[in-house]
């Protein structure tokens, strides 16, 4: 950009401002002089003390923020004053914004995207908004496929996910002002309202000029919509033609393009057609009453959920495709402090974690207050302590917000760390609470405090470097996309909150083996939670039985065949479909989704005898044209329509081992990750207190999916961890060749992937990782009955441990163990032996 411009803005300013301007202190400043070599600047507060800034420093200072896009202060080698005076001149442009990070004072340049400008003349859009009200009030359902153009959306009508603002759209059919009604969505348009205040500073201006200053503007601050590269000139020509024909035709501006004078908060009080203040009383004032009722079914929960946070998407600042608006009143039974959270997706979405804004009720119900908190459960105490005081920081001391911690909700442990969690608040009494508009505008005020927060932190969520080795995947229809470790804490955090208990390693380990394949076993005792287990994981991925994203079918004795997991053709001729072809159907209509099928009591039928053919098709999985096929599961003929296993698709069986059911064969074993459930703490009821609600995420399939199906995948990536994993096989190998039991390729691969998975993760360490895989995958396949496997077990036991095993009764040492959970289970094996004659990593 032409930095003539931008003196010609400040030139401009000083004109109509008879040269005085206010300094980043709030200091009165006049500017004394401008001349070829720079400026001469007076602080009327420091006894008219006069700095010179040359033009060189100003330039430079430009040039480095046009690249940078942020400048700290101790980035300029010039005196403390000669920073003030440059920040405070930027400070005057309007796209220019001071921030405090850290207490580091720095400037930085708002940027936007080419979809915030207009895209068509006024003319064009007013044939378009006709067009589009008229088809609009026939649509009852709320997506929208008609292409209408951007200019639609920037105004709000329709979201990034061609979802309809209903509330909107009925505000704009029924009012008799249209005009007014576009002014007030206009002025809450951040570029626009850039745009009319660079218009007030030129008002001396000719037309002509104008509109080459805010082309030039707009080259400097206005990127494509990729967010790659600045706008093009012609580009920039036809879009600030277009944005100054809107507020032209709006009587925004006159036809000299200088603003009319106008108020702000009276435009958007006269088409004001919020009812948030009516929806939060409510709330107040039924739900102690509401608490002395039984929670299932209470008409409350769906107020609070669906009506509440719809009000708030509709709001014209609250973009749906940015934000995600959700609220509580407790899950199972009542919270004692409701809330309702608006969470900025690029931050996080959900309230378990990260930075957002939130309503939160005091449990008398005689407060609620708008607060900027955080996550409380998988945020610890230092982080939230220093993340708090970063907000504060952020918050101007002219703003009603206040940062003090004298926030009430209540005396409960979650009301007191709902408290400790909130950085800033606006309060409200419930016999005080103000007008619609003071509760609207104060929200909106928030939000900006907020995406102030984010830009200082250059929207800092979950950011590439945090991911540790994972790559950030784009969402799928605004799925959410979580690193794996915050995945993990939510789905163990979400089981929890349900009353059932699992060490979050298990957790961690099931989540790892659905990656590494899609096919788990989970083995061990009656009644250890193994199908609730599979259950609460895939329900906190959003997976349910009634949207069809979960699957159990009960296994019969009687299955001799596949017929009855994948359908059959009847005398009629006509294909019956099982169970399992009506998940993968669904799988296969929503490919972005993961679907669970839990095959419940697996091995009381020959597993070999009815879910051989499905084995077979999983291992014939391959890349074709970057997506993962299979072979077919059922032809044409059979089927009316090939049948092929979906990537989305996870297979988990549950099995018990006891006298009615049915031994594993090898082919099975090798095929699955076997996870063991027998750990049983009855004596562990400190989970049950404070159990916190937690709603399940959506997720999209990229969460789950493999991304490695053969070993030559992952050589590309990591051959560290293929080297490592194949040297501590090819010991165990050895002793494992005794009784023929040694692995193959398949398993080596298939324990390769588990941990470069746990490693992209930053989950567990290698040996941790490495000592599931041994419980998993090898020793499963262990059983015998004489000398030969008592040696097999006593070296494994020698390379797990690097002690012998001890025939009398010792303390196993776990802390000097390389893999524990092993060496513990080959014990288990021996003893087993010793006792009865016969040993198998099955019998309980």
């Amino acid at each position: 950009m032409n930095l003539d411009y931008i003196e010609r803005i400040l030139y401009n300013y000083f004109l109509n401002n008879d040269s005085h301007f206010k300094s980043i202190t709030d200091d009165p400043l006049i500017m004394n002089e401008v001349s070829e070599k720079g400026y001469i600047v007076y602080n009327n507060a420091q006894s008219n003390a006069a700095t010179q800034i040359s033009k060189g420093m100003l330039h430079k200072t430009l040039l480095d923020l046009m690249e940078n896009k942020l400048i700290a202060a101790d980035e300029l080698a010039y005196n403390d004053d000669q920073i003030n005076i440059i920040f405070s001149m930027l400070s005057i442009l309007p796209f220019v914004e001071l921030s405090n990070r850290g207490k580091i004072l720095s400037i930085y340049l708002k940027t936007y995207q080419t979809d915030q400008l207009p895209r068509d003349s006024f003319k064009r859009l007013n044939q378009l908004l006709y067009e589009f009200s008229q088809k609009a009030t026939n649509i009852r359902d709320n997506n929208i496929q008609y292409s209408y153009t951007q200019d639609i959306k920037l105004l709000g009508f329709i979201d990034k996910n061609n979802n309809l603002n209903h509330r909107l759209i009925d505000g704009y059919i029924k009012t008799k002002d249209k005009i007014l009604f576009l002014q007030s969505i206009m002025v809450e348009k951040d570029y626009f309202y850039i745009v009319l205040e660079l218009l007030e500073i030129l008002k001396k201006e000719s037309r002509s000029e104008k509109r080459k200053i805010l082309k030039e503007v707009g080259k400097l601050i206005v990127q494509n919509s990729k967010g790659s590269n600045l706008m093009v000139d012609s580009v920039a020509e036809k879009r600030t033609s277009n944005i100054l024909s809107w507020l032209e035709n709006t009587r925004l501006i006159d036809e000299n393009f200088n603003p009319r004078r106008f108020d702000i908060n009276k435009i958007k009080e006269q088409v004001l057609y919020s009812v948030l203040r009516e929806k939060i009383i409510r709330i107040m004032n039924q739900y102690l009453a509401a608490k002395r009722e039984p929670f299932g079914g209470h008409q409350l929960g769906p107020f609070v959920r669906n009506e509440v946070t719809a009000e708030i998407n509709n709001l014209p600042f609250i973009e749906p495709s940015e934000y995600v608006v959700t609220g509580s009143v407790g899950q199972g039974n009542w919270a004692s402090v409701p809330w309702i959270a608006i969470m900025n997706r690029k931050i996080t979405v959900s309230t378990q974690r990260g930075y957002y804004i939130v309503y939160l009720f005091s449990e008398d119900m005689q407060s609620v207050y708008l607060t900027f908190a955080q996550g409380v459960t998988e945020t610890s105490k230092e982080e939230m302590v220093r993340v708090k005081a970063q907000i504060r920081e952020s918050i101007p001391p002219s703003s009603k917000v206040k940062v003090d911690d004298h926030i009430s909700l209540g005396e409960s442990k979650k009301a007191r760390d709902y408290a400790l969690s909130t950085a800033a608040y606006i309060h409200y009494a419930v016999d005080h609470m103000p007008e619609e508009k003071v509760i609207v505008n104060d929200l909106q005020e928030m939000i900006h405090i907020y995406e102030n927060y984010i830009s200082m932190n250059e929207g800092t969520g979950y950011e590439t470097e945090q991911l540790q080795g994972e790559k950030l995947v784009v969402k799928e229809n605004w799925n959410t996309y979580l690193p794996s470790k915050d995945l993990i804490n939510h789905i163990y955090s979400y089981i929890k909150s349900k009353g059932f208990y699992y060490p979050k390693e298990e957790v961690i380990n099931l989540f790892l083996s659905l990656k590494t394949k899609p096919f788990v076993i989970l083995s061990g005792i009656s009644g250890t939670g193994k199908t609730k287990m599979v259950q609460w994981f895939a329900e906190s991925l959003a997976a349910t039985e009634k949207n069809g994203q979960f699957t159990l079918i009960p296994v019969r004795p009687d299955w001799s065949d596949g017929s009855d997991l994948l359908g059959y053709v009847d005398i009629k001729g006509d294909f019956k479909e099982g169970p399992l072809t009506k998940a993968i159907g669904g799988a296969e209509e929503h490919p972005e989704l993961p679907y669970f099928v839990l095959l419940d009591e697996m091995n009381l039928a020959r597993v070999e005898y009815y879910f051989s053919d499905i084995l077979s098709v999983m291992e014939s999985r391959r890349w074709e044209d970057g997506k993962v096929v299979s072979s077919t599961l059922l032809s044409e003929e059979v089927a009316k329509a090939e049948v092929t296993l979906p990537n989305n698709l996870y297979v988990i069986g549950t099995v018990n081992m006891d006298e009615t059911t049915h031994p594993f064969s090898k082919k099975v074993l090798d095929r699955a990750n076997t996870i063991e459930f027998n750990r049983v703490e009855l004596d562990n009821l400190i989970f049950l207190q404070d159990l916190e609600d937690i709603d399940p995420l959506e997720i999209g399939q990229s969460q789950l999916a493999s991304k490695y199906l053969h070993l030559k995948d992952l050589y590309k990536v990591d051959t560290e961890i293929i080297e490592k994993a194949t040297s501590e096989l090819v010991r165990i190998n050895k002793s494992l060749q005794l009784i023929n039991a040694h692995i193959g390729y398949r398993v080596r691969d298939e324990i390769c992937f588990y941990l470069a998975y746990n490693k992209e993760g930053a989950l567990m360490s290698f040996e941790e990782a490495f000592d599931h895989c041994i419980l998993q995958k090898i020793l499963p396949r262990l059983s015998g009955s004489d000398s030969r496997i008592e040696q097999l077990l006593r070296e494994l036991y020698l390379l797990f441990t690097n002690t012998e095993f001890q025939d009398e009764e010792s303390q196993f040492d776990e802390q000097s163990s390389i893999y524990p959970k092993s060496a513990r289970k080959v014990i288990e094996m021996l003893r087993r032996l010793q006792v009865d004659g016969f040993t198998s990593f099955w019998i309980s």
